[in-house]
């Protein structure tokens, strides 16, 4: 047997080496992917009794996350309202030294004019030898008289200014006590929440564990579906933006007042698959009612269709469920937080508008309204 030299020793150390590599990867990948696949395929395992109990417990997780969601919300109002106040409250210190300070000079100029008196004016204007002399006395203090009433005119438009920002900053301070009142409210139900949570749990004895486990799969899987649902609602918004739909297949019948159209499912579920690396989803049209669903993951939306901005046809989830158990409306709002799913008619048509939208058995009906 020949022996190597050392360039083929380095290559077949390089290509073991490789090897080695791609196996831990692929280790790691496998390692990755399938708890995933376990999960999912034990909540799709589980009994009809299970799955009611560890619905109830789901609708507990929502409406804690829910209220987390809450006390975000209302904290980011908070702090808000304190930046608001504080910046009312630098604005109010400074008109009140520009209030003070034009009392000031309007208190000396009063000063002046009663020291002077109207006599001393009257000596001022008879004191003058000619008509150019009188004229430019008498305008003198007119300009006196005028500069004067402006003053104080200004300076009552500034004090009620100064009123009414001092009632806004009131208001900003009663609304922001509310706020504060809302939030310790929002963390007390919370935390009611999560101890009648632990108590069902606690309730199961023994099989609390196993509930907890299972929760905490579905809690593991309901996250994960979060971030792929706004990834695919974006993947689905760049496919139909790059004009991946046949504009031939929305046969389109020009009427004398109005254009027809219609988009059928097969399509929109046939360009999306061709088109996505992404999980795929499924549209399903039936009258009056459009559903998408996730096959992989068990999640399937309900709702219907409506004309937004006069140029797209967005979808309005009105109710859901996940691996079978319902959805809260606050959890539904949570997929659709980085946009909502929707089929922008811009991409097809310019200058249009849309005038309506229909779903129908298989499809979704159109109209566009023509300017003649």
């Amino acid at each position: 047997m020949a022996k190597l030299g050392k360039p083929g020793k380095s290559y077949v150390f390089m290509l073991i080496t490789a090897l080695v590599l791609i196996t831990v990867l692929s280790g790691q990948l496998t390692g990755q992917a399938r708890p995933a696949r376990e999960v999912g395929q034990r909540l799709e395992g589980i009994s009809e009794s299970e799955q009611t109990i560890l619905e109830d417990l789901f609708f507990l997780t929502q409406e804690i996350e829910e209220m987390d969601r809450g006390q975000a919300d209302i904290a980011e109002e908070i702090e808000t309202l304190k930046d608001k106040v504080q910046a009312v409250g630098g604005e109010i210190e400074n008109r009140q030294r520009d209030y003070e300070s034009k009392l000031d000079v309007l208190k000396q100029a009063l000063v002046s004019y009663q020291r002077r008196g109207p006599a001393s004016y009257l000596r001022i204007i008879l004191s003058t030898d000619n008509l150019t002399s009188f004229l430019r006395s008498i305008n003198t203090i007119k300009d006196l008289t005028r500069n004067t009433g402006e003053l104080l005119d200004c300076l009552q438009q500034d004090k009620r200014q100064l009123l009414e920002e001092q009632e806004g900053l009131a208001d900003s301070i009663t609304l922001l006590e509310s706020k504060s009142e809302e939030l310790e409210e929002a963390m007390a139900r919370k935390l009611q929440l999560r101890e009648e949570q632990e108590a069902y749990l606690n309730s199961l004895r023994e099989e609390g564990a196993h509930y907890r486990e299972l929760l905490a799969n579905l809690q593991d899987m309901w996250d994960q579906i979060k971030v792929l649902f706004s990834d695919i609602v974006k993947e689905f918004d760049r496919i139909i933006g790059e004009g991946k739909y046949p504009m031939e297949d929305l046969d389109l019948k020009y009427g004398l007042l109005n254009v027809k159209g219609t988009i059928r499912e097969d399509m929109l579920n046939t360009v999306y698959k061709e088109n996505s690396n992404l999980t795929e989803i499924v549209f399903y049209f039936h009258p009056g009612r459009a559903e998408i669903e996730v096959p992989e993951k068990q999640l399937v939306l309900r709702g219907t269709f409506s004309v937004e901005g006069g140029r797209a046809l967005k979808f309005v989830a009105e109710e859901g469920s996940f691996y079978g158990m319902e959805l809260e409306k606050a959890s539904i709002d949570e997929l659709f937080r980085d946009g909502y799913l929707s089929i922008d008619f811009g991409t097809f048509l310019d200058g249009i508008t849309l005038q309506s939208v229909k779903v129908c058995d298989g499809y979704l009906k159109f109209t566009i309204k023509t300017f003649f």
